[in-house]
């Protein structure tokens, strides 16, 4: 019986004791794979979204075409003619700010709504915080307790919220990149830039990943409440239900990250199991990569293309091989209380371990999904940092459309530094770059830091502010300033560790949100503005070649010395130091 029973289950015990003996190899391998089946998927989906990006026919146009037309006949001539970058602006903020109101009432008031169900209203602070949250695409959630919150507020008004903000995010994309095609002052219509993002991009695929989760054993149903006895606990206990496979799969795919439950993608109603692990990550990097792969085919520029996903993917692998490594260590104070030590399993399921945790964390805060699978607060120094690193940056890969935004912010930068060192003329797709792209570029870029490092002083002056937080103050530091590079980055991640729900925490990180959202949106498009009334006029072989090996390396130099110059000292400060004094790479002294 025995013999049969090892024959039988080689293989199977093969791969179980691979992954139990050999885990560095076979995390590096998980992590790989990961990155491996997202390029492909990115890839498959990048043709489909340069076509919308051009304006082409899709497969979708016998149903999403006709969706889009009905409501562009709702709302009228406004949503037939193309605008210029003022007119675009003010029809986005006015409809999103309305969206932000009737959200604020429904918040504010939810108890006395009828069929809310619930007897909790939320604070003034509270409700402004989570608003602005969801509408700006960041999804912090300094609410924990689900069933404070009331079943219409989840379904209709957060929900909508995911789909409101990541449907914005796609549109402004679409008008960036049609100002560089355009040549007549115009950028687009918001209302039909944003019903395309709906009908042809973000339903669709919502749709398609709730199928998927709702296979793989996550919820979706109507039923409110369940009472549970857990073997540990000492009464029964009210588990929330509901439509969370829906809200998994527009939380995702709309690069949103705010959870069903507290605990995020950590609870196994969110998560299950490996697989579903993988489809999040999956749903959350596909549209961020796949629009920045359709650049090639939208300009007709694959050497672009390539520049921009060899230096992406090379930052990626830097921060999420750094916090893979840096849990996989582990603490060595550990190690030396000679117990048998495997790594940094604090706040990790077990189920998914320290690789695809790391990678579902790393991916989360390179794109601004900021989705959790683990507690971030129980990372490693170097772990914390290998994923500060994406955020101080801004997310590099970006949301939904925000991340075609974003780097090519950097983009004109990077060629502008360039064109000074080898005396060519700055130009971007054969348009010429002018000191109004430099100015708008730069605000945009120094923008974000500012928004971080304000509020981080101040909040340092006065410490009292960060109630119940027992950590030494290099980890206080950390989790500050990543509080702050979260809302500014409209990424929604939270390390904690102190109060996050109070009415400082509340008001501040909301005005970040809106600021870190609408004001750079308004930079890029007046950028947009301006590339719309140019054509090219630039002579070949006197500008610089965006697709060569020597520019990628010129781009990749000014990200990552942009974060570095501007948050070095705070760096320094913090988690450098937590690490150092982890690792005693110090003398003790010193610190």
């Amino acid at each position: 019986m025995s013999y049969v029973s090892t024959e039988s289950s080689g293989g199977s015990n093969f791969w179980a004791t691979f992954f139990e003996s050999q885990r560095l190899l076979s995390g590096t391998i998980i992590i790989l794979i990961y990155i491996l089946l997202l390029s492909i998927f990115a890839y498959l989906i990048s043709g489909y979204i340069a076509k919308l990006y051009r304006g082409e026919k899709t497969w979708l146009d016998p149903v999403s075409g006709r969706l889009v037309n009905f409501f562009i006949n709702m709302f009228g001539e406004d949503a037939r003619k193309d605008t210029k970058m003022k007119e675009y602006f003010i029809t986005l903020i006015v409809f999103n700010a309305a969206a932000g109101i009737i959200a604020f009432v429904f918040f504010f008031f939810q108890s006395y709504i009828p069929f809310a169900g619930i007897t909790h209203n939320y604070s003034f602070s509270l409700s402004f915080n989570t608003v602005t949250s969801f509408l700006t695409n960041t999804d912090l959630q300094h609410y924990s307790d689900p069933l404070h919150l009331s079943y219409l507020s989840k379904t209709f008004v957060l929900t909508g919220l995911m789909f409101l903000s990541a449907s914005t995010g796609f549109a402004v994309s679409m008008a960036f990149i049609r100002g560089i095609l355009n040549e007549n002052g115009r950028i687009g219509n918001f209302y039909r830039d944003f019903l395309v993002s709906v009908f042809y991009l973000i339903f669709p695929l919502t749709i398609l990943v709730t199928i998927i989760f709702i296979l793989s054993g996550v919820p979706q149903d109507l039923s409110q409440y369940v009472n549970v006895n857990p073997i540990l606990s000492g009464g029964i206990q009210r588990l929330p239900l509901g439509p969370v496979a829906t809200w998994e799969a527009i939380k995702n795919i709309g690069t949103n990250g705010g959870g069903f439950y507290g605990s995020n993608a950590a609870m196994p109603l969110e998560n299950p199991n490996w697989f579903t692990n993988l489809v999040e990550f999956l749903s959350f990097t596909v549209i961020p990569l796949g629009s920045i792969l359709s650049l090639g085919k939208v300009f007709n520029n694959r050497g672009f293309a390539r520049t921009l996903y060899v230096v992406l993917i090379s930052i990626f692998f830097f921060t999420t091989f750094m916090t893979f490594f840096a849990e996989y260590s582990g603490i060595p104070s550990i190690t030396s209380l000679g117990t048998i030590f495997t790594g940094n399993m604090l706040g990790k399921e077990t189920a998914i371990g320290i690789s695809q945790t790391s990678i579902f964390s790393s991916g989360a805060v390179f794109t601004s999904t900021g989705a959790a699978d683990s507690v971030l607060l129980a990372f490693t120094p170097a772990g914390l940092l290998g994923l500060m690193g994406n955020l101080i940056l801004n997310d590099p890969l970006g949301g939904v459309g925000t991340g075609v935004l974003n780097i090519f912010m950097y983009v004109i930068f990077a060629i502008f530094i360039t064109s000074l060192m080898v005396g060519k003329l700055p130009e971007i797709m054969s348009i010429k770059i002018s000191s109004k792209e430099i100015k708008y570029s730069t605000l945009s870029l120094v923008t974000h830091p500012l928004l971080v490092l304000i509020p981080f002083g101040i909040t340092m002056l006065l410490p009292a502010l960060v109630i119940g937080d027992p950590n030494p103050r290099p980890d206080v530091i950390s989790s500050v300033l990543y509080e702050f590079l979260s809302a500014a980055s409209n990424n929604g991640s939270e390390v904690g560790g102190f109060v996050t729900n109070t009415a400082f925490f509340n008001i501040t990180d909301g005005i970040l949100m809106l600021l870190g959202r609408f004001v750079l949106m308004g930079l890029q498009l007046a950028i947009a503005q301006s590339f719309a009334t140019k054509s090219p006029k630039v002579e070949t072989g006197r500008t610089i070649e965006t697709g060569s090996p020597l520019f990628a390396l010129m781009l990749f130099v000014t990200i990552i010395m942009l974060g570095v110059l501007s948050f070095f000292p705070v760096l320094a400060l913090g988690p450098f130091l937590s690490w150092a004094k982890d690792f005693n790479l110090f003398i003790g002294g010193m610190l």
